[in-house]
């Protein structure tokens, strides 16, 4: 139950600000152009932590924690040529809502979602970081002319 809760969050965040948790780079190698995609994928755990019993006050929490991870294809004319990496960096947002997981589940994503900012920064700086590691696989992958 838990695994499943978790992608529907992941899938309903990834749905609400897609364009915003993507960064291209297009990349000049020597048989032509190619553009590496680089995308957040929030996976969001929740740990639900004290009790509710009938008529005595709720010390009910719920504790999430989203794993904000990067991942990375690279491209060449609309094709993918390398499939999909995970990139080693990933960023945590964690919080608390009163009440149980399952009825918070909506306050969570909308958190998640506006952390937009922050989430679309790590983005940046992991892409920046890997263009030494993306220049080599392309050459790996295409050398170029006159190798």
């Amino acid at each position: 139950m838990f695994f499943i809760t978790t992608l529907a969050a992941a899938a309903a965040i990834a749905q609400a600000t897609p364009a915003q948790w993507t960064h291209s780079v297009p990349v000049d190698h020597g048989r032509g152009q190619a553009t590496a995609i680089y995308e957040a994928r929030p996976v969001v755990s929740t740990r639900q932590i004290g009790t509710s019993m009938g008529t005595r006050m709720s010390t009910a929490r719920c504790l999430w924690t989203a794993d904000i991870a990067v991942e990375r294809r690279l491209e060449t004319s609309g094709v993918n040529q390398t499939g999909t990496r995970e990139m080693a960096a990933v960023k945590t947002l964690k919080g608390s809502r009163h009440g149980a997981c399952a009825t918070s589940r909506g306050s969570i994503d909308k958190e998640i979602a506006a952390q937009t900012p922050a989430i679309r920064a790590h983005l940046v700086a992991v892409a920046e970081r890997d263009q030494q590691e993306l220049r080599t696989e392309i050459d790996t992958l295409a050398p170029p002319a006159g190798r």
